[in-house]
């Protein structure tokens, strides 16, 4: 690995965000499991289980614009740590409600709502934090390397959640996520960074109005949104739905879907593994390209593949999905102003991830009408025109890896 890793570690600030990011992200790769199988335990159609998952996904969406702004105008420290708390108790006592019995589907929907609010401030504050935390020359390595761990978090989440799944019950995934919420809050109470002056702070519509301008005023930042919007909602998040419960039916359960799972964790290690190595001459040129590497995974899905291949389909689109989050975070936190770092973050988070509790949603009722290989098949085919779409816009195929210099 370069040699500037060790260095961005043996500093103390960039290990604790580190720390607080890599317990989050693994507290993170538990839930998606133990939602679902949950969800199914607790005797959910294929249609409550998409609803379920909305419930958790919608507020990310209400509120992370929101987020994003007072992620701008107040400690990003101070909200990423009560945004943890909120976590640590909500999944807490999801886990209390399941291992006890007495806990019901809307139990489950009404406590991730909660979690996923907090999620909304957690996240656009998060990518602002490392722009108070690392030097810009710094900062792909440090995205890359925050990436690896968390993809590496993701290889593993989804194995012990498939077991806890499997032994004691999906309650005992939302327990241990609790926890990783409570290291990360430790972790942030121990990193000190000098809070940003803000003098006078304006007012809250005024912030994101100021921020909502500068979001306009870059084609190329709504260009990548836009992609990341139409994927989510035609292709991962239909996939999430269908993918675990074929998984429980007709591939062996929870195992089987944690298997494919790691496949693309693996994938996803390597991507932001290669992003650490390799800095592109115009990031985005290759970050909306890469896409179309996650359409042979449904497709074949839809095919009936048996398990292997399943996996090994899910490394190439785990490649794409961590080269193409360093690339693009990256080029948020160079190329935006630093005081609208969060901003920009949370508008398109809020635009990116607008389509993902609907796809959610509709994909129960469009695999009941249509049948579950149309849904996968039809987010294949619309992944793939989604990159020539994205490079028509020409700032995205010519925005440098460094601002030009001023002339």
């Amino acid at each position: 690995m370069p040699r500037l890793v060790p260095a961005l570690l043996r500093d103390p600030t960039f290990r604790w965000y580190f720390v607080a990011r890599t317990s989050s992200h693994f507290g993170d790769g538990l839930i998606g499991m133990a939602l679902v199988f949950g969800s199914l335990r607790l005797g959910a159609s294929l249609t409550e289980v998409g609803l379920v998952l909305l419930v958790g996904r919608l507020p990310v969406v209400v509120f992370t614009l929101v987020g994003g702004v007072v992620g701008d105008l107040v400690s990003r420290r101070a909200v990423m740590l009560a945004a943890d708390v909120v976590r640590c108790a909500s999944q807490g006592l999801t886990a209390a409600l399941l291992i006890t019995g007495v806990g019901t589907l809307w139990h489950l929907a009404a406590l991730q709502a909660v979690a996923g609010a907090a999620n909304a401030f957690f996240a656009p504050a998060a990518a602002g934090l490392v722009v108070d935390v690392v030097p810009q020359e710094h900062r792909r390595q440090a995205n890359a390397l925050v990436n690896a761990a968390q993809n590496a978090a993701t290889l593993v989440a989804p194995v012990v959640s498939a077991v806890l799944v499997e032994t004691v019950g999906a309650g005992g995934s939302f327990a241990v996520d609790a926890a990783t919420f409570a290291i990360s809050a430790a972790a942030l109470v121990a990193l000190k960074v000098p809070d940003r002056p803000v003098t006078p702070r304006p007012a809250l519509l005024d912030a994101a109005r100021h921020g909502w301008r500068d979001f306009r005023a870059r084609p190329w930042l709504q260009a990548i949104t836009i992609q990341v919007a139409v994927i989510n909602g035609a292709c991962i998040s239909p996939f999430l739905v269908l993918a675990p419960v074929i998984a429980d039916r007709e591939l062996g359960g929870a195992l089987a879907w944690a298997f494919i799972a790691n496949g693309y964790a693996v994938g996803a290690l390597l991507g932001s593994t290669l992003a650490l190595r390799q800095q592109p001459r115009r990031p985005l040129l290759v970050a909306v390209t890469i896409p179309v590497a996650l359409a042979p995974l449904p497709v074949l899905l839809a095919a009936g593949a048996p398990v292997p291949i399943l996996a090994a389909a899910a490394v190439p689109a785990g490649v794409q999905a961590g080269l193409y989050a360093v690339l693009t975070q990256t080029a948020r936190q160079v190329h935006v102003p630093a005081d609208l770092v969060a901003r920009a973050t949370g508008f398109s988070t809020v635009v990116g991830l607008a389509a993902a509790p609907l796809g959610m949603a509709l994909a129960g009722p469009a695999a009941e009408l249509m049948g579950t290989d149309a849904v996968l098949l039809a987010g294949a085919a619309i992944v793939t025109l989604s990159a020539p779409l994205a490079l028509a816009v020409r700032s995205v195929r010519q925005l440098p890896a460094e601002p030009e210099p001023a002339h």
